[in-house]
């Protein structure tokens, strides 16, 4: 083809055709450009291509990412529900004023758990984050992610520290009055009293029950809430995805 093309400009020069030659040699530009123009479409195009299936892939693992965190916060909501249970238990006993019996000491371990202490993963957002977020061509959907991941749950794990912060007096105070036990067969952690008639009266021990029970309340409320949103987020990643397909 080239050789095609040299032959006919060698010819128009040879035969003086000087006008008909310049109009060969733009048409040869024009072609060129327009060569040259459709070999960048075809690349452009490409690599849209290729951003579509890394967004794709990108949005299934976020969907994985909030799901997984759904899961999680069901379950410790299960959780501080079985807890709460035998936390009330022990206050309706404290209440009452009743005797202590063996059978609360498988009561106080979950009695004395606020069970806050887990956290959620951003894995899929911060993926996304490290792919360049304009890979996602859904400005709303952005502007979602990044108010969630970056704000909100950032905020719902600095609440959950409410649980830590007497910690340490917590198990201070279980190591110098209970004895712990463990039962295999049974999976469950007993606390046995040094001075079992002692402890239902001692007023750290009411407060920490009361205090205890109290956080749960919160946490469940917190987990709540914030299982909306998650999901919320999860229904808007499924619907993107939904464009896709």
């Amino acid at each position: 083809m080239i050789k095609f093309f040299r032959k006919i400009r060698q010819e128009l020069l040879s035969e003086n055709k000087f006008k008909k030659y310049l109009l060969y040699a733009i048409g040869e530009i024009v072609l060129v450009v327009i060569g040259i123009l459709i070999a960048l479409q075809i690349n452009n195009w490409n690599e849209g291509r290729k951003d579509r299936v890394l967004e794709k892939k990108l949005l299934e693992n976020l969907a994985d990412n909030l799901a997984q965190n759904e899961d999680l916060m069901k379950y410790r909501i299960r959780f501080i529900n079985f807890f709460r249970d035998e936390g009330q238990h022990i206050i309706k006993v404290l209440d009452q004023k009743m005797p202590y019996h063996d059978s609360l000491s498988v009561m106080f371990h979950p009695a004395l758990m606020n069970t806050s202490g887990f956290r959620l993963s951003d894995m899929g957002y911060e993926s996304i984050k490290a792919s360049g977020f304009e890979i996602i061509r859904n400005d709303s959907l952005k502007k979602e992610l990044s108010i969630f991941f970056e704000e909100r749950q950032p905020r719902f794990h600095v609440e959950l520290e409410w649980g830590d912060v007497d910690k340490a007096d917590r198990e201070k105070f279980i190591d110098e009055h209970f004895v712990q036990k463990f039962n295999k067969d049974e999976n469950e952690v007993f606390y046995i009293p040094f001075e079992p008639d002692q402890i239902l009266q001692d007023y750290y021990f009411i407060a920490l029950i009361n205090k205890t029970q109290g956080q749960r309340d919160y946490f469940i409320n917190l987990i709540n809430d914030h299982r909306e949103e998650n999901q919320r987020m999860l229904h808007l990643v499924r619907e993107e995805l939904k464009k896709s397909d």
